[in-house]
């Protein structure tokens, strides 16, 4: 088993600039779009070498900025799991959908545009198919993890992969949707309140993770 690369020293504060930056960028332009020379020069970094100081490669500071996000979005899971719990709608799949989903929508840029979400359609489509590059996965104990559990148990007609699948649909349903929504607020155009769009959106993505497939 290859020995976890040890992450240097940050006093300076440099590492999360350069995460901030390489998650906005990669977001923007892709990972074939933006080169760790770039994302080093984004922020003041001389050294050309920088990036690789801190993350190795591009398949390190991708999963560096998931890791980053799926710890600052855990306290909001746990706070969204218990308020389930105290109101009796853990059967609920559209909120355990929520639970998964819907912390995301809490990071965005100056601008209010929900940067990870854009990080995150990039790596869905482009990013986990590529060499040494996978998302590190939740805790066993975290709130995303058993949130997924109950969902399979309220989803009992799709085992392992074909859940993890469906999920990540779900996913890029949900992606898919805040962004176009980000771009019409953009360009002016009127939208619809924060919970209208996702109560609509929640029971989009449930009727789709719930749809058997005749003959599957």
């Amino acid at each position: 088993m290859a020995m976890a690369r040890a992450r240097p020293a940050d006093k300076s504060g440099a590492r999360e600039r350069m995460l901030d930056a390489a998650e906005g960028l990669l977001a923007e332009h892709g990972i074939d779009g933006v080169s760790l020379r770039q994302i080093g020069a984004a922020t003041g970094q001389g050294n050309n070498s920088a990036v690789q100081y801190y993350f190795g490669d591009k398949a390190g500071l991708v999963r560096e900025i998931i890791a980053r996000r799926v710890a600052s979005f855990e306290p909001r899971r746990r706070a969204m799991f218990s308020e389930a719990e105290q109101q009796g709608s853990l059967a609920d799949v559209p909120t355990l959908l929520a639970i998964l989903f819907l912390p995301l929508t809490e990071a965005t840029d100056s601008t209010g545009r929900h940067v990870y979400v854009r990080f995150m359609i990039q790596f869905l489509t482009r990013f986990q198919y590529q060499p040494g590059i996978a998302h590190p996965g939740w805790g066993p104990d975290s709130a995303a993890t058993r949130a997924v559990t109950l969902l399979a148990e309220r989803l009992p007609f799709l085992k392992g992969e074909a859940l993890a699948t469906r999920i990540n649909r779900a996913g890029g349903l949900f992606f898919n949707a805040v962004i176009d929504r980000d771009n019409a607020r953009a360009h002016g155009r009127a939208v619809e309140s924060d919970a209208a769009f996702f109560a609509e959106i929640f029971a989009m993505m449930s009727a789709a993770v719930q749809t058997r497939i005749a003959g599957a």
